[in-house]
């Protein structure tokens, strides 16, 4: 397991380590260290741990755990969607906005913001439904683990005006994505 080292991990040590945590006797807990750990050795870093086209690299998927390495361009607000299983998110880089929601019939009503500097660690419950915005004036950069496949599980989107619900879907995830503004 990865574990106080001084050096950057692989992200095939990385990897491994996920797993071991989350297959542990208490995997919340095992993984916010991990991510406590490799989030201290990331942050101040000029460049992403790892580069990749899009804003998204999808690292690892099995039924226990999915693993996504994530850069958020400056003032694009991804819509509302849901993930169906616990989130944690280690942001290294940048500023990370979530705003949280709650469903009103099949529309959603904003219910709180949530503001991250890097570097934090943000948990989500099985049960979140948000979107997510970087304010920032650089790309964020972070590591997201859910606690089981996204990749499989069937899960909820919003449209850009928060009316409809839908299946999620990726291209419609990113042709939902708006520009924002530090004021909004």
């Amino acid at each position: 397991m990865i574990n106080h080292m001084t050096e950057l991990p692989s992200l095939e040590a990385f990897v491994a380590a996920v797993r071991h945590a989350v297959a542990g006797p208490d995997p919340q807990r095992a993984l916010r260290v991990l991510l406590e750990d490799v989030v201290r050795r990331l942050h101040g870093r000029s460049q992403p741990w790892l580069a990749h086209v899009g804003d998204e690299m999808l690292l690892a998927a099995t039924s226990e755990m999915t693993v996504y390495h994530i850069t958020l361009s400056p003032g694009i607000h991804y819509p509302p969607h849901d993930h169906r299983m616990s989130a944690m998110i280690a942001l290294y880089q940048g500023t990370e906005t979530s705003f949280a929601y709650r469903r009103s019939g099949r529309s959603l009503v904003l219910e709180q913001r949530h503001d991250f500097t890097a570097p934090s660690i943000a948990t989500l419950p099985a049960d979140a439904i948000h979107s997510v915005v970087n304010l920032g004036a650089a790309p964020s950069a972070a590591i997201h683990v859910y606690f089981g496949d996204l990749t499989r599980i069937a899960r909820s989107i919003w449209d850009a005006d928060l009316s409809e619900e839908q299946p999620f879907d990726n291209d419609f995830y990113f042709a939902q994505a708006r520009r924002m503004g530090a004021g909004d």
